[in-house]
């Protein structure tokens, strides 16, 4: 299920470019404070196969326009800013999920800038009809990566041989992770084929600024076009593609022919 938040501003105008790991917090506060079990269950555990967990929500980036940089930081020019949020859920949970984040109040940012924001407008958005063959771009740049011999990540472009294959991969174990079900190391893969639609673009993202346990992730930023079965593009479109969907990474939208 894929919700529109809509944001004012109550207080503050500045907001720092690494905002992600800050406002995915305050989405687990907003399902803690309803559903505490559930939270916790994702923060320490989440949907777990072979080893690997996943939370089973992705965001968007905010949509902040209209707006200035300056230095590493954000500038709002506008009262209101807006993002999606997705959830792969049951859709028996969509009216409770709803209901979560109706008039709630927070402040976003670090410890040189925070804007308090209230959410003053919640839609959810009818899925799109989904088909075997689809066109995605980036909300939110999409993670790949792959250890190195030293045990350090090694972030892939999707320019990379064989970014397709661990797309997909990732989406199946997703798959198996959410119905609950046994994997390998290595999941049996359905027909794909992954084309990469133009330039892409490098973004990186520090996760916990300012704290010891400062890091960076690298995502890509690009349209693709993606065959595979239905259910996988469902499971990535709410679930989002790549990893640390949580943080905000992998959220795409459905690419207009005309763009």
């Amino acid at each position: 299920m894929e919700l529109a938040l809509k944001l004012s501003i109550v207080k503050g105008n500045f907001l720092s470019l690494n905002y992600q790991y800050e406002l995915a917090s305050w989405i687990y506060k907003v399902i803690e404070r309803a559903d505490a079990n559930y939270s916790q269950f994702l923060h320490n555990k989440g949907f777990e196969v072979d080893g690997r967990r996943f939370k089973m929500f992705t965001f968007s980036q905010l949509d902040t326009r209209p707006y200035e940089i300056v230095g590493n930081q954000i500038k709002l020019l506008g009262k209101e800013i807006s993002f999606a949020v997705r959830f792969a859920v049951d859709s028996s949970m969509e009216h409770f999920i709803v209901g979560l984040f109706k008039q709630q109040r927070f402040g976003l940012g670090d410890k040189n800038s925070v804007i308090d924001f209230e959410v003053t407008g919640i839609e959810t958005v009818a899925p799109p009809l989904f088909q075997p063959i689809m066109k995605y771009q980036c909300l939110s740049p999409i993670c790949i990566s792959r250890m190195r011999d030293d045990r350090t990540a090694e972030y892939l472009s999707p320019e990379t041989p064989g970014y397709g294959k661990l797309l997909v991969q990732n989406l199946v174990r997703k798959s198996h992770a959410l119905v609950g079900t046994s994997d390998t190391t290595t999941p049996s893969e359905p027909e794909y084929r992954f084309q990469l639609l133009n330039t892409p673009r490098k973004k990186g993202v520090h996760i916990k600024s300012h704290t010891a346990g400062h890091t960076q992730v690298i995502g890509y930023l690009f349209h693709f076009e993606l065959t595979t079965p239905i259910e996988l593009h469902e499971l990535g479109y709410d679930a989002g593609f790549g990893e640390k969907n949580s943080m905000g990474f992998g959220c795409v939208n459905i690419l207009n022919p005309r763009t």
